[in-house]
């Protein structure tokens, strides 16, 4: 890897491409913009996707001037809650004209310089929302350390406050504004902890044993079609980016099967967890309409008009199941290869996982307009994930009679990361884009490699 860091470095420069690094400035958003995007966030209904603040708590904000009064005269917490959503929101919807002039980089780096301040003082629910939205924001950039650092603090400040408890046996049922904004912050917070867990095997931060487990009461269980699609929102009906059931089952992935713990088991009792975690993985997958599963993406034949506005959050159900299924099998003994004469024939638990694999690299090509220098960090453990896993395989059974299509396969995904960086049109180069498709490419080179070797030709 040291080798392949350093030429990809020396490619870089001397093809003379240009990476030109953003210099970020501070500037604070006005009052009135705040107001638009408030506007804009509850109109849209965009709660129910991203139910980061409560919005008539945030207008009583607006209208005491807090943006506009000196800052020893508010709660830091009130000023970077206001700052950091205003942030999120330009950002997310950069082309909006309502947007048109924002600057939402400048205005996180408004909302981080506050971050000192807010700790200082007696934490409070908008002491939640304002780090929860730093954090929300910074995760998707690749910066994913600093996104940890913010959650650990979230973390703290769900305990703080309760928000990882039901407080009272009746609050399930309970219509009170502020506790179901709480709970909603915890699980956002919940499913941001158990996707770096699972990514990075660590143990979380978020004990399950230490939390109520009931999803809010407005989240939407029974899920329909237009749960897959860009269809209108209702902020009375809460969807998250994705289904927090993934978040919960994630968690149970990993202390089950990746913990330090679960690898001290009995492997007849890890195949047991396995096959329960692979049950519970397709029962949530037969609770979708029979036309949203994941099955009917993932290939190549499937028709175009499928994907038709398809929405983000549909994307992100089907690569998540892909992704939880091949870390089940994943774990199992035969997926832990030796070499290529240690697992003949394939267990089912191998197939499984690189057949997971192949899936998620067919329905990112599919889905390949959603990918873009914005969002590729959403999709790059998915994408990266999936194409190691492939290329193990290729170079592992160069025998298989998928040689020639997972081979290609790889190819279409180095292609797509081409297009990617040729797509901005500035000139510039996107070095993460660069690297993937530098490491997607030797991949490439080594499995048309591995046939030849072994079959000695």
């Amino acid at each position: 890897m040291d080798e392949f860091a350093h030429e990809v470095t020396q490619s870089f420069s001397s093809q003379q491409l240009k990476s030109t690094k953003k210099v970020i400035g501070i500037k604070w958003p006005g009052s009135a913009l705040v107001q638009r995007c408030l506007e804009y966030f509850d109109r849209n209904g965009l709660y129910s996707i991203f139910p980061i603040v409560d919005v008539e708590a945030m207008q009583i904000l607006l209208n005491a001037n807090v943006l506009d009064q000196p800052p020893n005269m508010n709660r830091a917490a009130n000023r970077a809650c206001l700052v950091a959503f205003a942030a999120m929101i330009t950002h997310i919807h950069r082309h909006e004209r309502a947007f048109a002039d924002a600057d939402p980089d400048a205005y996180l780096q408004a909302a981080l310089t506050l971050l000192p301040e807010m700790l200082l003082e007696p934490p409070d629910i908008r002491t939640l929302e304002a780090v929860t939205i730093l954090m929300l924001y910074i995760a998707p950039l690749g910066r994913p350390q600093a996104a940890e650092l913010l959650l650990g603090i979230a973390v703290q400040l769900i305990y703080n406050l309760g928000a990882n408890r039901i407080q009272t046996p009746n609050e399930i049922h309970r219509k009170d504004q502020r506790s179901q904004h709480l709970r909603a912050l915890f699980w956002h917070c919940y499913a941001i902890d158990k996707e770096f867990s699972i990514r990075k095997s660590q143990p979380p931060l978020i004990n399950d044993a230490d939390c109520d487990l009931d999803l809010p009461t407005t989240y939407a269980q029974e899920t329909s079609e237009r749960h897959f699609y860009m269809k209108p929102l209702s902020s009375k009906e809460l969807l998250f980016p994705s289904d927090l059931r993934f978040s919960v089952l994630k968690s149970k992935i990993f202390r089950l099967l990746y913990s330090v713990g679960s690898q001290a088991l009995p492997e007849a009792r890890r195949i047991q967890h396995i096959r329960e975690l692979d049950q519970e993985l397709s029962d949530l997958k037969l609770g979708y309409p029979a036309k949203c599963r994941p099955e009917m993406f993932a290939t190549e034949s499937a028709p175009d008009y499928l994907f038709h506005d398809l929405s983000i959050r549909g994307v992100n159900i089907h690569l998540e199941y892909y992704y939880c299924l091949g870390k089940i099998h994943g774990a199992s003994n035969s997926c832990k290869i030796v070499s290529p004469q240690s697992w003949s024939p394939l267990p089912s638990s191998a197939e499984l996982c690189f057949e997971a694999a192949r899936c998620s690299l067919i329905y990112i090509w599919r889905v390949r307009q959603f990918v873009n220098r914005h969002t590729f960090w959403l999709h790059a453990q998915f994408l990266l994930t999936a194409v190691f896993s492939v290329f193990w395989y290729l170079i592992t059974v160069p025998a298989s009679s998928t040689f020639t299509r997972d081979l290609k396969t790889l190819e279409d995904i180095a292609e797509l990361l081409v297009q990617l960086d040729k797509s901005t049109g500035d000139g510039e180069t996107y070095p993460p884009l660069y690297l993937a498709q530098a490491f997607v490419e030797r991949l490439v080179s080594l499995a048309r490699h591995s046939r030849p070797r072994v079959e000695g030709t």
